[in-house]
């Protein structure tokens, strides 16, 4: 009997570095555990129903109102897409690393990083070794959508803009995408129209927090955004999460991805997933810290560098596991 995928809501991604929490909010054993959803663990281009399919270092995951699930696969160059039944296609991309806009499996992307979905349906993606950003329409058209595949740090029009290996991705009410820039330690801003501009970021690699023309980040990462416009920046580098406030205030955020009740999650360089309540308290949520492959409780389970999450209003999570080759879910 096929799974039914069990996210429909789609609220954020994030990943950076944390340390394993002294004070786990739940016990093994404890109702909930570890799922594997999609991957049988077998680096590979094979599309088949769930566990059957084979995946290739998967990095970031979304989900649309209809419930079918999209990957970037950093090891096959490809977007794919799940259906809810757990049946899995090559989306985007033919396997091949290249640049090369067209249809499907006739594109070509250079280690796809970051995704994100409008509300019309268009998926974004992160094109890192491009340095472009691109868009695939809900009929698996594929264009480029900022950048000119310079590396670089210019703003300006879609056309011209450059970027240096763009990473997470959001979307804000008004489609406005924001770009977390690794190499050159800034976040971007694409307005609806298409304009690139520097939205936080002098450019040096630091921590500085204030106005965000002066502020410093140093290989973000992961990027989200709450319901109040306000932005959450994972660092590689300094590893932490960073808050922009919508007129432009940086801060230093203890936190990232948001679910419905105001918790957040984070998935964490050493294999476990982290969960920050909303007074803060931080604990661990899923993965015993050991790299690793176990569907089990909780805590006893074990993920092998864990990266793109995304969850629900109830806490159930979708984690892209980077070296087990699997998409896993999480149940509280």
């Amino acid at each position: 009997m096929k799974k039914q995928l069990i996210i429909i809501a789609v609220p954020l991604l994030i990943f950076y570095s944390c340390s394993k929490s002294k004070t786990p909010n739940v016990t093994p054993g404890q109702t909930g555990g570890v799922t594997t959803y999609v991957g049988n663990g077998t680096a590979g281009l094979v599309n088949a129903s769930g566990t059957g399919a084979e995946l290739n270092l998967p990095v970031d995951v979304a989900v649309d109102i209809s419930g079918n699930l999209y990957i970037s696969e950093k090891g096959n160059n490809v977007i794919r897409k799940v259906a809810p039944g757990g049946s899995v296609i090559t989306f985007a991309g033919d396997g091949t690393a290249g640049y090369k806009e067209g249809t499907g499996t006739a594109a070509e992307f250079n280690g796809p990083e970051g995704l994100i979905l409008d509300d019309v349906g268009n998926l974004y993606v992160s094109d890192s070794q491009n340095n472009v950003i691109r868009r695939i329409t809900p009929a698996g058209v594929v264009s480029t959508y900022a950048g000119n595949g310079s590396l670089g740090h210019v703003d300006g029009s879609a056309t011209t803009a450059e970027f240096a290996e763009p990473n997470g991705l959001a979307i804000d009410k008004a489609r406005n995408i924001y770009v977390a820039d690794f190499f050159n330690n800034v976040i971007r801003k694409i307005s609806a129209t298409g304009a690139v501009t520097t939205y936080a970021g002098s450019g040096l690699a630091g921590k500085v927090d204030g106005p965000a023309a002066s502020a410093s980040f140093h290989n973000p990462s992961g990027i989200t955004i709450d319901g109040s416009g306000n932005l959450y920046v994972a660092e590689a580098s300094n590893n932490d999460v960073r808050e922009i406030m919508p007129g432009g205030q940086v801060s230093t955020f203890a936190t990232v991805t948001i679910d419905g009740s105001g918790n957040l999650y984070a998935s964490c360089n050493n294999n476990t997933i982290q969960k920050i309540a909303s007074d803060g308290t931080v604990s661990t949520y899923a993965g015993d810290g050991v790299p690793g492959y176990s569907d089990t409780s909780l805590l006893l389970s074990e993920f092998n560098a864990p990266a793109g999450v995304i969850s629900n209003s109830q806490g159930v999570l979708i984690v892209a596991d980077y070296n087990n080759n699997r998409i896993r879910v999480v149940t509280p």
